[in-house]
């Protein structure tokens, strides 16, 4: 009968795929670094004009330092051929679903506004008028434009969402989400979905601040629930935005999800009385904004929709070199 002790250790349990914690580190420091260098000389300026002048070029800038910092990580820590796929730019398969996923992202930004609209309304914070569009007016007749038929003021602003979205602005959102979505969701998906949609979002907030302080998005709110306001806004709308990515292990649905909020800023001006209306708790990044955003939120982690597509077969004689996924980007454990 053998004397050898028995070892009554338990094995350990299996780990998941590691965070690089070190490089989500370096990616935040990096870019909030060089974002706030950026931004800093606005806050130097003293001639409103100049300031005026100098703010689209800067916040465009701004927009590109979360790809720019993501790629370098990238390039240090990935070969040549998982690069691509590394910051979200994975081959589209099946294409049908991927374009139905495009049209997603332009739809529901827009039907959260349309949505928000009557809670505003109820809730005494929004004055429509569907009967005149009195607020739309008169913003074409302080233009000089109030001979034009209203159908036409209508149908300028409908062109100019479409246009927008689709064109203008996907190139400066496409340099924020190759950083949150592309890069940053993927490493921290491993915690779990919400984890990574409330961690993201934090820090996506967050790095507003610079912009946030000199009044953008809530410019009647002091500045620090002005940023506040933005951090719960980036939790609940990169929550989506999140999705969008993960079912689709592509950047670009993100990336036209977040072209279309851009360029859905002044929506609620085409149904309102006023021409004004307060962006605190009116449209997509108002409180009830955020109702309706929340809401679907919650229908997609109920549904657990968060897992990532499945990766079909790739046959090595027509592969692409970002066809071969990186290791880190599994699904929530």
């Amino acid at each position: 009968m053998s004397s050898e002790p028995v070892d009554h250790t338990l094995p350990a349990p299996p780990s998941g795929p590691a965070i690089p914690w070190r490089q989500v580190t370096l990616f935040i420091i990096v870019t909030f670094a060089l974002t706030w260098l950026v931004v800093l000389p606005l806050y130097f300026i003293n001639d409103p004009q100049l300031f005026q002048t100098l703010y689209l070029p800067i916040a465009l800038l701004m927009m590109g330092i979360p790809a720019f910092v993501s790629w370098g990580i990238v390039c240090k820590t990935q070969p040549k051929g998982q690069r691509a796929a590394a910051l979200g730019f994975s081959r589209p398969r099946p294409v049908g679903k991927f374009l139905g996923y495009l049209g997603l992202a332009f739809i529901i930004p827009i039907g959260i506004v349309l949505l928000s609209l009557p809670i505003a309304a109820a809730l005494g914070l929004y004055t429509p008028d569907l009967a005149n569009f009195s607020g739309l007016q008169q913003v074409f007749e302080e233009a000089g434009a109030g001979s034009m038929p209203v159908e036409m003021m209508l149908l300028s602003q409908i062109v100019n969402v479409v246009i927008a979205a689709w064109v203008l602005n996907v190139l400066p959102a496409l340099g924020e989400e190759i950083g949150w979505r592309g890069w940053l969701t993927p490493q921290l998906l491993p915690l779990g979905a919400i984890p990574t949609i409330a961690i993201t979002g934090v820090i996506w907030g967050l790095w507003h601040t610079p912009l946030i302080l000199l009044g953008h998005n809530y410019p009647h709110l002091p500045g620090w629930q002005a940023v506040i306001f933005m951090v719960v806004f980036c939790i609940l709308i990169g929550g989506i935005l999140a999705w969008l990515s993960i079912r689709t292990r592509s950047v670009w649905p993100a990336a036209l999800g977040h072209s279309t909020i851009n360029a859905i800023g002044g929506l609620p001006l085409i149904f309102s009385a006023d021409t004004t209306f307060d962006t605190a708790h009116v449209g997509i990044t108002g409180t009830t904004g955020w109702i309706v955003t929340g809401i679907v939120l919650v229908v997609l982690l109920v549904l657990k929709s968060f897992k990532p597509a499945p990766v079909p077969a790739v046959d090595p004689r027509a592969a692409w070199p970002s066809d071969y996924l990186p290791s880190n980007t599994s699904g929530p454990q």
